[in-house]
């Protein structure tokens, strides 16, 4: 029954991938000399994310789980398929292109907080029902779906864009449209296989918590039963109280906040194969399909850490694993900042640092990130996990508005080296911020095996 799940989760995220990377290259096809149009989009979206999304986390606790779950798949369905026509119009016609990207902008918005609302509600909620609060293994697997469609969309959209991109616009409209129908069943079936999920009511989920958590600890640990400082995680005890909104007070004083905001100063970044790395690709002469195929090689190093991140966790718990997942990632990325310097770009190594160190650093983002969404689960009281996944949806969405207000302020492409040198930045202060969770909750940062 799990197996509707995670096809109607491979749906949206394929469609959501999809228009993610396509939107980009339309608008890097209609504004060619600047990335301040890309900026834009990128920051609006951003800021409608950061306005909605904790208000997105209190609905999805206060609303049925069915009718939430549908609701965010119509908005996001349709609000792609606006945006895909609107771009057809201006791509085919050049009618009013100013007047109808701010109409895909306000689309793109919708969009956002669609995908937001549909995450909260089916890897934070829905898995928790389903699994009885042991989420390693379905999480890892659709965190690989995810994957996937961030590899294989990209490849697609570039074999597609080859017909033109105005018909690529047409394609992607037509395709979320039949895929709304199939995720509309799939997600009620799901519903119907699983009575509990009828019910708000989340004790027995919380209990499951509370026998869940030793995977938190490392491996001597969950021989031993306790940790270093007598209060590890492993000892949370299931809480019975009412839902109710947590505030940004509370959520900064949890003790799942320096995770939390590890998670979300990795959102600062032009240091990935998102919108502005894109465009400033495009810019710089590359063909969608290479972009693709590009994107691909990244995709294939995450779908590679949804197998390692297994190992780590059985091997050293998953709080270690999100720590060297995290300074794997920082070091990785210091080549493609130097590939960006005078050096670097005159060097034949230039390009091989920058998408070699982007595609390798892949591997250490989302061990991390299945890392911390795991904690997430088992450190937050379920009554909770709405409100605070909201906040950290919030939070990750401040950091990432800082990329486009950065990159609105340093549009010229010449320039990227102050953008790429930020994010590095970034990575390497989440880094810190984790290792400083990790200290709280371990009492240490190294294991030292005792002598017997």
């Amino acid at each position: 029954m799990k197996g509707r799940l995670y096809v109607s989760h491979f749906l949206t995220s394929w469609t959501d991938r999809v228009f993610e990377f396509s939107c980009f290259l339309f608008i890097g096809d209609i504004f060619k000399t600047s990335l301040l149009l890309a900026s834009i989009y990128g920051f609006s979206t951003t800021i409608s994310a950061i306005v909605w999304s904790s208000w997105v986390g209190r609905l999805a606790d206060s609303t049925s789980r069915l009718l939430f779950v549908r609701l965010t798949m119509l908005v996001q369905k349709s609000a792609i398929v606006a945006s895909c026509i609107l771009f057809y119009i201006i791509l085919e016609y050049n009618y009013r292109p100013y007047l109808l990207y701010s109409l895909v902008v306000v689309f793109g918005c919708a969009l956002k907080l669609a995908f937001i609302a549909n995450n909260i509600a089916i890897e934070k909620d829905w898995v928790m029902v389903m699994t009885d609060g042991d989420t390693e293994v379905m999480l890892t697997v659709m965190k690989r779906i995810d994957l996937f469609c961030k590899t294989m969309a990209p490849v697609m959209i570039g074999s597609v864009m080859s017909f033109g991109p105005s018909v690529g616009a047409i394609i992607i409209a037509v395709w979320n449209i039949i895929s709304v129908v199939i995720e509309y069943q799939l997600v009620f079936q799901t519903y119907k296989a699983f009575p509990r999920l009828a019910s708000k009511n989340k004790d027995y989920v919380q209990s499951r918590i509370g026998e869940q958590a030793p995977l938190l600890n490392d491996s001597s640990e969950e021989t031993s039963g306790t940790n270093d400082t007598g209060t590890g995680v492993h000892q949370h005890q299931p809480q019975q109280e009412e839902e109710h909104p947590v505030s940004f007070i509370e959520y900064i004083h949890h003790k799942i906040f320096p995770a939390s905001l590890a998670m979300a100063m990795l959102y600062l970044t032009v240091l990935s194969f998102g919108g502005i790395m894109i465009s400033y690709l495009k810019i710089a002469g590359y063909s969608d399909w290479s972009l693709g195929m590009l994107r691909a090689v990244a995709g294939i190093a995450g779908i590679a850490s949804t197998y390692i991140l297994p190992y780590l966790s059985a091997k050293i718990g998953i709080i270690r694993a999100g720590v060297w997942a995290l300074w794997f990632e920082s070091a990785t990325l210091v080549p493609v900042v130097l590939s960006f310097t005078t050096w670097g770009s005159q060097s034949p190594w230039g390009p091989i640092m920058l998408f070699g160190g982007m595609s390798v650093s892949r591997i250490g983002l989302w061990v991390f990130d299945i890392s911390e969404t795991i904690l997430m689960q088992q450190m937050v009281d379920n009554s909770q996990i709405g409100s605070i996944s909201g906040w950290q949806h919030s939070l990750c969405n401040a950091f990432d508005l800082s990329q486009y207000v950065l990159t609105a302020i340093v549009s010229d492409p010449n320039d990227f080296i102050i953008p790429a040198t930020v994010s590095l930045g970034a990575v390497f202060a989440a880094s810190i911020s984790y290792t400083v969770f990790v200290k709280q909750e371990r009492g240490h940062l190294f294991h030292i095996k005792k002598r017997s």
